[in-house]
């Protein structure tokens, strides 16, 4: 149950703060009072995509808390995302940057929007205006029965079958071509496969390409650094080299080194230089040595690097990119000559497939045909409670050949509304009001298998007037025993009967709106119900009239 709402900054609410009561409680307010604000503020608790322009003007960020009882049904969810829950309550916190950057908490716990919706849809289920033109897509009728039946599981079986099934057929469209396309393409997978092999390429060639060319093309620098270098450092002829002078310092210090261990060190480093000098410059003159310039090499090396481009503009960006490529090539030839005996495989366990979907879809089937006949009775009985009970209501469903993403049958809900008529497409029959009153009843009956202890009913009451009306909100009432029944309302007979009143009202302050939320008491109640009923003042005899309302609805409750 929803114990407490906190809404700040959420377009024109400052701040808004509320706790709910169980049974039924209706929220009332003149048009554009923000009553919208408000259901779009618990779609954020839902898990709902949430546009930025719901951050109020002026400020930063949008939050939206709501408290509520935490239910059994939760605890693995919850474990599994590591939500402890303290005192019985699950505290929900949703927030939301006006740079539409948005953040869920459950209990402080960070959440993914798909498991805040996961978790909330097992607290809270809201049904909006649009519902009812559901009610006008036979395609939905499917999604109702299916609640109804429970079969999520059974069309989660189906649907991994189904992908199954079209991942061979896609498989089977990618090997069936004519002779004249295999040919075609077995030419071209040849061509390519014999180039990149014929290239014989090697992972890092390019860049040990790279670094002789650049040495090549520098061959007479190289040569000449390389040779004063060592002639420096080694082998001058016309003066003294870097190791002489070495040399004659170590000879110098050789006749004192046994004077004092210092001198020894000295003279032990010496000598460590002097062989690494020595080692340096053989280094340098082989290096030097080795700088051959070839003008033949140097073409041949460039040949290689623009073979190397020519195939990476072709097959990819580098050598591993071009044998990948080379990979895939020799898999899809060899998948085109052994082709009809993978076609034949794959026809045979398409098949299989076909056979095991075509189960599945029948379970299915078998499920919704029993579902559909008990799901008649109860709207008939449920209609019959919202002062429909001459209404025959059926569910008729067809089962095709093909296999569509929730399984085979098209489903379409009949009625007839007056006797001696025979059922007839829903989408073709009804009025406003009774589409009203088929939803609620199919809502009243589903609200029984779901988990959801929270139903909110935005304007259920869309095209409902008189008899009806009372018929609503008696239902409404009724499933508010058993559950916490929350609605947005226009009518006074919805209103009467609630056993809590919340009163949305917009005032503007300094250029700015801003809508509140207060509790009614007795004689607010009373004078709101006479606003519904009369219009936008308050006369004596509406008021008289919400007195008797209320006072009729509190006896009813008492019986």
């Amino acid at each position: 149950m929803l114990n407490h709402l906190s809404i700040k900054n959420v377009a024109v609410i400052d701040r808004l703060d509320a706790d709910f009561r169980g049974g039924m409680t209706v929220l009332t307010g003149e048009t554009g009072a923000g009553k919208s604000i408000i259901i779009d503020s618990i779609n954020m608790i839902l898990g709902e995509r949430a546009n930025k322009e719901l951050v109020r003007y002026g400020t930063d960020k949008a939050v939206v808390q709501a408290v509520f009882d935490a239910p059994e049904c939760l605890a693995n969810v919850l474990e599994e995302n590591d939500v402890d829950v303290e005192d019985g309550q699950i505290i929900i916190t949703r927030s939301l940057t006006k740079d539409g950057k948005s953040t869920a908490r459950v209990n402080g716990m960070a959440v993914t929007l798909s498991v805040l919706r996961e978790i909330s849809d097992s607290l809270i289920n809201i049904h909006g205006q649009h519902d009812n033109q559901a009610l006008l897509t036979p395609a939905r009728h499917t999604d109702f029965l299916d609640a109804y039946a429970e079969n999520e599981e059974y069309i989660s079986a189906y649907r991994d079958i189904l992908i199954k099934k079209r991942g061979i057929e896609k498989r089977l469209a990618s090997l069936e071509m004519d002779e004249q396309e295999k040919l075609q393409k077995t030419d071209l997978l040849k061509y390519q496969i014999n180039e990149i092999k014929k290239a014989a390429l090697e992972k890092g060639e390019e860049e040990d390409l790279k670094e002789q060319r650049e040495i090549y093309e520098n061959a007479e620098l190289i040569t000449n650094s390389t040779s004063e270098a060592y002639a420096n450092i080694y082998g001058g002829d016309e003066a003294q080299s870097a190791y002489d002078g070495v040399s004659i310092a170590a000879d110098a210090l050789s006749r004192i080194k046994d004077l004092n261990p210092s001198l020894a060190a000295m003279h032990e480093t010496l000598i460590g230089v002097m062989y690494q000098i020595e080692d340096i410059a053989h280094e340098i003159k082989e290096f030097g040595d080795g700088v051959d310039f070839d003008e033949q090499t140097l073409n041949d090396i460039e040949e290689r690097l623009d073979l190397i481009s020519r195939l990476k503009r072709k097959y990819g960006g580098g050598a591993e990119d071009i044998l990948a490529y080379l990979e895939k090539a020799q898999n899809d030839l060899n998948d085109i000559i052994l082709s009809d005996e993978k076609v034949n495989e794959l026809k045979s366990e398409l098949l299989s497939v076909t056979d095991e979907l075509r189960e599945s879809g029948k379970t299915l089937t078998k499920r919704r045909i029993a579902a559909a006949k008990k799901l008649e009775k109860e709207i008939e009985r449920s209609l019959g409670e919202l002062n429909m009970d001459k209404a025959r209501f059926r569910v008729n469903i067809e089962t095709q050949n093909d296999f569509f993403d929730n399984g085979m049958d098209k489903t379409e809900f009949l009625i007839s509304t007056n006797p001696g008529e025979p059922p007839k497409p829903l989408v073709r029959v009804a009025s406003g009001g009774e589409l009203s009153r088929v939803m609620l009843a199919i809502k009243s009956i589903l609200a029984d298998a779901d988990g959801a202890d929270t139903l909110i009913f935005d304007e259920i009451d869309t095209g409902v007037s008189g008899a009806a009306a009372v018929s609503i909100a008696k239902k409404l009432s009724a499933i508010g025993r058993n559950k916490q029944v929350i609605c947005i309302t226009h009518l006074p007979q919805l209103t009467a009967v609630a056993d809590n009143h919340y009163l949305i009202r917009k005032d503007t302050d300094s250029d700015m709106a801003f809508t509140s939320l207060e509790e009614l008491d007795v004689e607010g109640r009373e004078r709101e119900l006479a606003r519904i009923i009369d219009g936008t003042q308050v006369s004596e005899i509406a008021l008289s009239h919400a007195k008797e309302m209320l006072k009729n609805a509190s006896s009813e409750k008492e019986r």
